[in-house]
């Protein structure tokens, strides 16, 4: 396993949110974590990168502890987050937010042909290098948080609602990138409000309610499963 999450407590002030959450996450595969809004997802992901303290319980990631580390070197390891509402930085331009993904690692010319190598996967930014980001479209901001956190070179990426907010006909292309993204050997843990398209592009998933496990299998398993398609999927 890449990462080992057991007991997983956390939360902001005197509200807790994660209510002993345990997820394991096999090395180069798709876990999907389901959920309805305010169940855990986002402030899970922030604890597995740092930016939210855990209170309890353990994060091992390639079986090192990591629940006291600060972000960045949370990053330096190998976790990398493209977080939900993509977080460009807009008023820099396409090709400054993807150097800034790399902002851990020295720049040098493997670093060079790694943005090269980027825009295999995303043609689109290659053409708008030099366009500011804020002057992307809601679908073209989301690969360049994907491309700008794949910059860091990550071992486990962690994806926030790539789908929200997206046309259909983009929700297609987004996932079709999860899926070139994951064949490239990288593992993936995807929170996604689209039960149906997290599930069908998963190896294994999770469903969590009010800050507790409810639910976890095979992914295509959950997505027959009676209890998820009445409460996820609209069935």
């Amino acid at each position: 396993m890449i990462l080992e999450v057991s007991n997983l407590h956390s939360g902001y002030g005197k509200i807790e949110i994660l209510k002993g959450i345990n997820i394991q996450v096999p090395s180069g595969k798709i876990v999907s974590l389901i959920g309805s809004n305010g169940a855990g997802k986002t402030t899970f992901l922030m604890t597995l990168s740092g930016i939210v303290r855990a209170r309890g319980g353990a994060i091992r990631f390639e079986g090192k502890g990591i629940e006291k580390l600060a972000p960045d070197a949370i990053v330096r390891l190998g976790i990398v987050q493209a977080p939900e509402g993509r977080r460009i930085f807009q008023r820099l331009t396409v090709g400054e937010n993807l150097d800034l993904g790399a902002y851990t690692h020295v720049w040098n010319e493997e670093l060079k042909k790694d943005r090269e190598e980027l825009f295999a996967l995303f043609p689109l930014l290659k053409d708008r290098l030099k366009m500011l980001a804020g002057n992307l479209s809601g679908g073209e901001q989301q690969m360049l948080a994907m491309a700008r956190a794949l910059m860091a070179r990550p071992k486990l990426l962690l994806l926030d609602e790539p789908s929200l907010g997206l046309a259909p006909k983009m929700v297609d292309i987004v996932f079709s990138l999860i899926r070139r993204i994951n064949d490239r050997g990288i593992t993936i843990l995807l929170i996604e409000q689209n039960a149906w398209k997290a599930l069908e592009i998963a190896d294994y998933g999770y469903v969590i309610e009010s800050g507790k496990n409810q639910l976890e299998g095979i992914a295509k398993d959950l997505l027959t499963n009676p209890f998820v398609k009445r409460a996820y999927l609209g069935e």
